[in-house]
């Protein structure tokens, strides 16, 4: 039964649809009025996609994606329209895209509700590689919203790898094709450095070769010069932070830029796509890469098809026992004390199974294999929580809001 909180969200997240549907048509009528072609056809586009993504399936949706060849529109920052574009017709343009870019977003949220329910089979593995396919259809048009959908996509698809890998019935050679789609080229810092030139308007960054740790680097350079300009006296304390290198960096575009980098704002929790869609989250952008759930989904594939199955919980024999017993006994005897493995509050029989079962392979075949990583993603399986981070985050929520309450009956 599905209960009245539940429902008030669902609901909700109904009329919201209707509510951003309404705004998009408003702003195609509103604009139908000038004679101006070129955002007009831009504009209808969008709206038929909004309204193919409200009627259809996702599949469906797609499926019209690649019948009429609809390139996905460019979903700039709220942050990017209300600083940089004073044009209405520009900024009509703008507010449609990100309509479109947060109905997209909600509907993102339906299919992770639906990649934790799917049976491991067929059905699942489509809809995984459909979400690959979305991914990298929204990131083909470089944009901040873009970015943040692809992003989601990734996160979603590496749910399913994960849950197909841990069934043993589910081919493998199927999980591994998936496995060759979790490394899109969007993800890399070109792309970031992309967005990040067109959020800043200007050639910001002018080395694409540029690592993900430099680009984190100017990150916190960034940071640290706003917060010397804002107060002085740090820069007595500290000393001016070093001037940007510029065989990598414009220098004055930085400089005009710091406000980019400026700390993020901080959304009501919990912290999603949907929730923050109009806040200012450019420093997650160089986290565009692969979550802590991709790499947990690609260690337990790289596992599975190196030891080739899952072990059960690691049981020790019975003679294992008593010689065990019969040495901590020789030691005892000796003032040295020797604590059982099992008495560790951090020991797990299926962990130490995992580890087991690795180690008798040789070591050239089990190179970067991690049995640790494998098991928690194994275990999060079983224990239905392989969420994506934006699930995670509602869970951990909710756990947070239980425990809330539970301290005030107290």
């Amino acid at each position: 039964m599905i209960s009245f909180c539940h429902y008030t969200c669902i609901l909700y997240e109904q009329i919201k649809r209707k509510v951003i549907m309404s705004k998009i048509r408003a702003s195609f009528l509103f604009l139908g009025m000038f004679p101006i072609i070129a955002f007009g056809n831009g504009i209808e586009r969008i709206i038929q996609m909004g309204e193919a993504l409200q009627e259809y399936s996702m599949e469906n949706f797609f499926s019209a994606v690649r019948v009429n060849q609809w390139k996905s529109p460019c979903i700039p920052s709220k942050w990017f329209m209300d600083t940089h574009v004073t044009d209405d017709d520009e900024r009509r343009l703008m507010k449609v895209a990100r309509d479109f870019g947060f109905q997209l977003a909600l509907c993102l949220d339906n299919l992770a509700q639906e990649q934790q329910t799917l049976p491991p089979t067929d059905t699942l593995y489509q809809r995984t590689l459909l979400l690959c396919d979305l991914g990298d259809w929204c990131a083909e048009t470089v944009g901040y919203g873009n970015a943040f959908l692809a992003k989601r996509c990734l996160d979603l698809s590496a749910v399913g790898l994960a849950r197909l890998t841990a069934s043993m019935e589910f081919s493998l050679e199927k999980c591994e094709d998936i496995a060759m789609r979790m490394h899109p080229k969007w993800t890399g810092t070109p792309y970031k450095l992309l967005v990040f030139n067109g959020e800043a308007k200007t050639n910001l960054f002018i080395n694409t070769k540029m690592t993900s740790a430099q680009l984190d680097g100017y990150r916190w350079l960034a940071r640290a010069m706003l917060a010397t300009e804002r107060n002085p006296k740090l820069a007595k304390e500290r000393g001016y932070p070093p001037p940007p290198d510029p065989t990598l960096v414009n220098a004055g575009a930085f400089t005009n830029s710091l406000h980019l980098f400026d700390e993020e704002e901080k959304p009501p929790r919990p912290v999603t796509l949907v929730r923050s869609w109009d806040c200012r989250q450019h420093g997650w952008l160089i986290f565009l890469g692969g979550s802590q759930e991709h790499n947990q989904a690609l260690a337990l594939l790289k596992y599975r098809s190196v030891v080739g199955f899952f072990p059960s919980k690691f049981v020790r024999r019975e003679e294992e026992i008593k010689r065990r017993d019969t040495e901590i006994e020789k030691y005892a005897k000796l003032g040295i004390k020797i604590t059982k493995e099992e008495d560790n509050p951090s020991y797990d029989p299926l962990e130490e199974a995992f580890r087991r079962e690795l180690e008798k392979l040789e070591s050239a075949k089990t190179e970067g294999c991690s049995y640790s990583v494998a098991f928690i993603a194994y275990n999060r399986v079983l224990n239905g929580t392989f969420y994506d981070p934006d699930m995670t985050e509602i869970q951990t929520e909710k756990q947070r809001e239980k425990i809330k309450a539970q301290s005030k009956m107290k």
